[in-house]
């Protein structure tokens, strides 16, 4: 009886040729980026740090300090 044969692993993700952040060149070993300091491990397939989803979390929570703030500072002593 024989195993079947497994594929070898995949090579890592080289690092991309610019940087997804400021477009700036690079070597292929270049692990972060001389321009912005973004670093290149996960090669492409990198998520765009500044993403809409992201922009809309630090909104959410920008808004509720607000209200909070807002609650403490007038509504809060005119009810004494």
């Amino acid at each position: 009886m024989t195993l079947p044969q497994t594929p070898p692993p995949q090579p890592p993700a080289p690092a991309p040729r610019e940087c997804p952040l400021c477009d700036t060149l690079l070597t292929p070993n270049q692990m972060r980026c001389p321009a912005c300091g973004l670093y290149q491990e996960l090669g492409p397939e990198r998520p765009n740090p500044f993403r809409q989803h992201a922009l809309w979390y630090l909104i959410g929570v920008l808004a509720a300090v607000y209200a909070a703030v807002l609650i403490v500072v007038a509504v809060l002593p005119a009810a004494h």
